[in-house]
């Protein structure tokens, strides 16, 4: 390995491993992210991870990620991540597995998504005042809608629906949410369901996590495994549901992805 080359050296430090052959190519850039793609060969074996890097204003993912894979391997490996001190003009960062071009788990049973997200929020029950601390906000569906009303000016029906409804569920368990839990964001790896994208994590009512989940399966036209997953969730996470809390839910989660439509 050359000291010459600080991209072999940042990937064999970050995985203590030697490594040869590295080159990376740029998947994303935007105002919001960069993805790097980096190709490299271990042991003889040809092998990518991603390099993503994201603002320090959104950096809750670099921060989150390592904790839950940890925790559970129902997220992306994590095998380096760096947050440059606050007056260092760099993005913070973290080295993932490589999932870019995985299949979407709804291509599979969407139903192995919903076990995917309660085992997360088994794995972490407990880490409330850590994942505090990782600066995962605690929002209910009460102050999602109202983070969303500035968008739906002049629809003061549908927010008003949607206050109510939120007050449904009021009651509901709090977990940590996804907050973008998509057919996109549900990839498929050996070991089963991974979930990507932590961007929007919260601590909250985790039901509308399936609520935008079955909205996205069924708008594939998988209306009868769409139906299913929020009594499912509600079976695997112990919580008692009624029609009233799953059609709060529907409603939270329409008009949240309306808001951010506008």
């Amino acid at each position: 390995m050359s000291e010459a080359d600080p991209l072999t050296s940042f990937v064999a430090r970050s995985l203590r491993a030697e490594v040869s052959d590295v080159r990376s190519e740029v998947v994303v850039k935007d105002a919001r992210r960069e993805l790097e793609r980096i190709r490299f060969r271990q042991e003889g074996v040809e092998r990518t991870l991603v390099l993503k890097r994201v603002p320090p204003t959104e950096s809750l993912e670099v921060q989150l990620l390592p904790f839950l894979a940890r925790k559970t391997d129902r997220v992306v490996e994590v095998r380096s991540r760096g947050v440059p001190p606050p007056a260092v003009p760099a993005w913070p960062w973290v080295l993932l597995e490589d999932l870019i071009d995985a299949r979407s788990a709804c291509e599979g049973d969407p139903r192995a998504i919903v076990g995917a997200k309660v085992a997360v929020e088994r794995a972490v029950a407990k880490d409330g005042p850590a994942l505090r601390a990782l600066g995962v906000p605690v929002l209910s569906p009460a102050e999602l809608i109202e983070r969303a009303a500035p968008a739906l000016a002049g629809e003061g029906a549908l927010l008003a629906d949607a206050r109510t409804a939120a007050a449904l569920l009021l009651g509901w368990p709090s977990s940590l949410c996804h907050g973008d839990t998509s057919c996109d964001n549900a990839r498929l790896a050996e070991r089963g369901v991974v979930l990507v994208e932590w961007a929007k994590a919260h601590i909250g009512c985790g039901l509308l996590d399936i609520a935008r989940l079955a909205a996205d399966v069924g708008a594939r036209g998988d209306g009868e495994s769409a139906a299913a997953l929020p009594a499912l969730y509600a079976e695997l996470a112990g919580v008692s549901a009624t029609a009233d809390h799953l059609r709060a839910a529907e409603l939270v989660t329409r008009v949240l992805k309306r808001s951010s439509a506008n």
